[in-house]
């Protein structure tokens, strides 16, 4: 017998056990969800004969349109199906499920980050569309400039980061989120070495979202500064940060570094068809963080 449901706050000792079978990922980056921004109401699961099978979190945020009009939307978060039962199709009946949930909440859009290249089909199945790009660049760290007098990097907290990149993101179509998912991202940073950060370049305030990748590769998750100013920014980076590589993610839409090229990134299925239409094809929205 299948069921699908809510999660109870009881269950979340049994979801971890799912996560680390699914994933493989760290117990404490685990944690830190869990204790961070979990939620049962929001973390739906399918059940087989009273078993765990498959689950995702539905994190909530904000969507800002071309036209400058705001969307409630929530973002498909860790969907995992336990090994021993997979290939009976129920992720997609689960997010058939995150579509009548979601409506019932009145919900205008529902997002996702395919963790991988072959997952942007999958989710198409279910009527995901493309919708989020990014901008990446790749470089090796001895490419960096000199650190120029003035320029700064400090810690940010959550607050001071959501702050900056609300004001720097302006104009553009894309994610915004609330203090607590920021603060999920701080934690997932610091794990890793990194942290947020709030930059000064060339008299330019921006933010920056910092990951290890591994013991030498730097990602920039998001790094939000103008075209010019972000050599300068990188170049203080790397006294902080240090590593062989750097990764650089920026919004699609925004004038790109040298060598810097367009990456699928998110999709999204709208539920409200008048703020579809306002978000029209071929839109290249910025989700920047995606918590991948």
């Amino acid at each position: 017998m299948i069921d699908m449901r809510p999660s109870r706050p009881d269950e979340a000792e049994e979801q971890k056990r799912l996560w680390k079978q699914a994933f493989g990922d760290d117990p404490r980056y685990i944690d830190w969800f869990y204790q961070c921004c979990w939620h049962p109401e929001n973390m739906l699961l399918l059940l087989e004969d009273g078993n765990l099978a498959s689950m995702l979190a539905l994190l909530p945020h904000g969507l800002t349109l071309p036209n400058g009009a705001e969307a409630t939307a929530y973002y498909v978060y860790a969907l995992a199906t336990d090994a021993a039962v997979r290939s009976k199709g129920y992720g997609r009946q689960l997010l058939h499920y995150v579509d009548d949930h979601l409506k019932a909440l009145g919900a205008d859009c529902v997002t996702v980050v395919p963790a991988e290249p072959s997952l942007f089909k999958f989710f198409g199945t279910v009527c995901f569309a493309p919708g989020f790009s990014t901008r990446k660049v790749e470089l090796l760290r001895d490419e960096s400039k000199e650190p120029q007098p003035g320029d700064q990097v400090f810690p940010a907290t959550p607050e001071e980061y959501n702050a900056i990149r609300n004001r720097l993101l302006t104009g553009t179509p894309a994610v915004t989120y609330d203090t607590e998912l920021v603060r999920y991202q701080e934690g997932m940073c610091r794990l890793s070495g990194g942290g947020l950060y709030r930059v000064l370049a060339g008299g330019v305030e921006g933010c920056a979202a910092v990951e290890y990748a591994d013991e030498e590769s730097v990602l920039f998750k998001e790094l939000l500064l103008p075209r010019q100013n972000i050599p300068q920014a990188l170049a203080v980076f790397a006294q902080i940060l240090p590593g062989r590589r750097c990764h650089v993610r920026t919004p699609a839409c925004w004038e790109g570094l040298p060598g810097s090229y367009l990456q699928p990134f998110g999709m999204l299925k709208w539920y409200n068809p008048d703020k579809a239409a306002l978000w029209q094809e071929g839109t290249k929205g910025y989700m920047g963080l995606g918590f991948d």
